[in-house]
C-alpha cells in the first residue's frame, strides 16, 4: 500500500512540472511585442460616445444667466444655487432614470425622449429646450456611472460600476483582480449590445496592437469573458488527485495505526 501511494505522489509531481513547463512566459505577458525603447509614441485615441439607453442613470444640472429664473427650476430639481457668479446653476444635479419608453421627465419641460442620444447630443437638446425659459441656459448631462462585468479566468469576477465615463480594457480586467495564470490573454472576448444588436469582439492583449485599438476602451454594460486555457482541465485533475492521494493516505494511515 506504501509502494502504490509512494508512486501516485511521484506521478503527480511529475504532472504538475509537466503543467508548469507547458506555460510560456510570453503568453501570460500583456503587450509582450512592444519595442525596446525608451519612449514610445502611441496614437491618439477617442473614447466612445456613450449613447443613452433605458435604465440609464442620467446627472443633469440646470444654470442660466437669470439668477430668479435659474432657482424657480432649481427648486424642481431639490438644489440651491450659487450667488455673485454671472452664470448661475445649482450646486449639484438631480438624477433621472430613463423609463421603459426612452424618456425622462424634467421640470417645465414634461417628458423627453433622450433614449439613442449621445450625452453631448442630449445635452444640446436640453439646452434649446430650455433656452425659452432661461437666458443663456447652460445644461450639463453625465452618466452617474460606468457599469461593465468581467467573468471567466480573472481572479475577482463580478460585475463593477466605476464614477466615470471612460475605462480601458486593461483598468476593466485590474478591478476584477486581473487575468489568472490559466485565462487566455491572446483571446479576450467583448460581449457588446449596441442598439438591440448583440455582438461578440475578440482582442489580444499580448498584442501591442491592442494599444492604438478602438477596442482599448469598453462601452458601458460590456461584458468581458477571458477563456480559460486547456491546462485548466489539467489543473483541476490535479487537484482532484491531489485530494485523492491525501484522503488515500489518511485512511492508510490510520489502518496501519489500528493494526500496531
Amino acid at each position: 500500500m506504501r509502494k502504490i501511494c509512494k508512486a501516485l505522489l511521484i506521478n503527480y509531481i511529475g504532472a504538475c512540472f509537466l503543467f508548469v513547463s507547458c506555460i510560456s512566459p510570453k503568453s501570460i505577458t500583456y503587450i509582450n511585442n512592444l519595442p525596446k525603447a525608451e519612449l514610445i509614441a502611441l496614437d491618439s485615441l477617442k473614447p466612445p460616445q456613450p449613447i443613452i439607453f433605458i435604465n440609464d442613470v442620467l446627472e443633469i444640472r440646470i444654470g442660466g444667466e437669470n439668477q430668479n429664473t435659474v432657482q424657480y427650476i432649481n427648486q424642481y430639481f431639490g438644489v440651491g444655487s450659487n450667488t455673485g457668479s454671472s452664470v448661475t446653476g445649482g450646486s449639484g444635479g438631480q438624477q433621472f432614470i430613463v423609463d421603459v419608453n426612452g424618456n425622462i421627465e424634467l421640470p417645465k419641460l414634461g417628458k423627453i425622449k433622450l433614449e439613442g442620444l449621445t450625452r453631448d447630443e442630449a445635452r444640446d437638446t436640453l439646452t434649446k429646450l430650455y433656452s425659452n425659459y432661461l437666458v443663456g441656459a447652460i445644461v450639463s448631462v453625465k452618466f452617474s456611472n460606468f457599469r461593465f462585468s468581467v467573468i471567466g479566468e480573472v481572479k475577482s469576477p463580478g460585475t463593477f460600476s466605476l464614477a466615470t465615463e471612460k475605462v480601458s480594457i486593461f483598468e476593466a480586467l485590474a478591478q476584477a483582480g486581473d487575468i489568472s495564470s490559466l485565462g487566455k490573454y491572446e483571446n479576450v472576448h467583448i460581449l457588446r449590445d449596441v442598439n438591440g444588436k448583440r455582438r461578440i469582439i475578440t482582442v489580444n492583449l499580448t498584442d501591442k496592437n491592442i494599444l492604438n485599438s478602438p477596442n482599448y476602451y469598453i462601452n458601458r454594460y460590456d461584458l468581458i469573458y477571458v477563456e480559460p486555457r486547456v491546462l485548466k482541465t489539467v489543473t483541476d485533475n490535479l487537484t482532484r488527485t491531489a485530494t485523492f492521494i491525501a484522503t488515500f493516505a489518511s485512511i492508510l494511515a490510520l489502518i496501519l495505526v489500528i493494526k500496531k
